[in-house]
């Protein structure tokens, strides 16, 4: 497919952890079998170890070398997914109301609206929904408050 990039280095990632994850489990086995201090088993525990240590090391150097380095965050399409989160009127919920909160969550998917339009054309002022839906507040615990704060 034309265009088509594909995750190698996240799934490259993922099989390390998996294969990490085994070892652990050899691990464990293994340290389960000693007696009286003493762990015929050792040779599986040490090899496993160092295993896992050595393919997480290498993993980590070829992820940021190919994965994490150069990468850059596309602001503008985080910025629309943020102002088209539906999940945002939650904020807005404990203070106009369930109901009222659903109908500007259904407004906005039906008129495919950023999440502030739609409440707006609900009847929400503008200074209210500045002050109730903080995309930052929302990923803290707590209920958002009409002066902006948020209570635990």
């Amino acid at each position: 497919m034309p265009g088509k990039v594909n995750p190698t280095q996240a799934e490259a990632m993922l099989m390390v952890v998996i294969q990490v994850a085994g070892n652990d489990t050899a691990v464990s086995m293994a340290g389960a079998e000693g007696n009286f201090e003493l762990n015929a088993f050792r040779p599986v525990i040490i090899k496993n170890v160092l295993h896992s240590a050595r393919i997480l090391a290498d993993m980590m150097d070829h992820f940021r070398a190919y994965l994490v380095e150069g990468a850059k965050l596309n602001t503008g399409r985080l910025h629309h997914n943020i102002d088209h989160s539906i999940m945002m009127v939650t904020a807005l919920s404990p203070v106009v109301g369930y109901d009222q909160a659903a109908r500007i969550a259904h407004h906005a998917l039906d008129n495919n609206l950023p999440l502030k339009d739609a409440a707006l054309e609900c009847g929400v002022s503008e200074d209210l929904y500045d002050r109730i839906v903080e995309p930052e507040s929302l990923t803290k615990p707590g209920v958002p408050t009409l002066d902006g704060g948020t209570r635990r």
